[in-house]
């Protein structure tokens, strides 16, 4: 009986063990995302994002750019309208690269911006003023207005971004 009831225990212990997730990485990186989105971060693998977004986002079938995936995520809350996010198709993770958040409008997304993030680090850069970070993940991060649009970038090696002349210097 005694060895039954051990054997039990050992395979509940394992079976428990195997279904424990790995806490989170801390990353510098949420603390400049928009509050919506804290649970992605830029270089996530799309198998990842797909977890986690699951039906709440939707491929833009008519993708005509074959160097990445492109998927949006209509959100219509408050001033968010949705957002746009592009995946890299050359790298076998396929990691995030870039969000485009579209606000309504109306709303004045310089200001938004200027009130999370301060002064932009650099002004009038491939036009726009732009806000700079180290990633601490090997890559920087880059955040620009552009109409009723907040982008956030990585400059992750082999994407679309991370070869460009970003944050006023290479």
């Amino acid at each position: 009986m005694k060895k039954i009831l051990l054997c039990i225990l050992t395979i509940l212990l394992v079976v428990s063990c195997g279904s424990i997730k790995k806490p989170a990485v801390d990353r510098f990186q949420t603390t400049i995302l928009p509050e919506y989105v804290k649970n992605l971060y830029i270089g996530m693998p799309l198998e990842e994002f797909k977890e986690i977004k699951n039906e709440k986002s939707s491929m833009i079938e008519e993708n005509l750019m074959s160097f990445r995936y492109e998927y949006e995520e209509i959100v219509n809350e408050e001033n968010l309208e949705s957002i746009v996010y592009y995946f890299d198709a050359d790298i076998p993770s396929q990691p995030l690269y870039e969000m485009i958040f579209i606000y309504k409008s109306d709303f004045d997304v310089e200001a938004y911006a200027e009130s999370m993030y301060g002064e932009p680090s650099v002004l009038f850069h491939l036009p726009y003023d732009e806000w700079c970070w180290d990633s601490h993940e090997g890559f920087k991060i880059v955040a620009w207005t552009f109409e009723n649009k907040l982008v956030i970038i990585g400059t992750i090696k082999k994407t679309e971004w991370g070869e460009l002349d970003v944050c006023g210097n290479k």
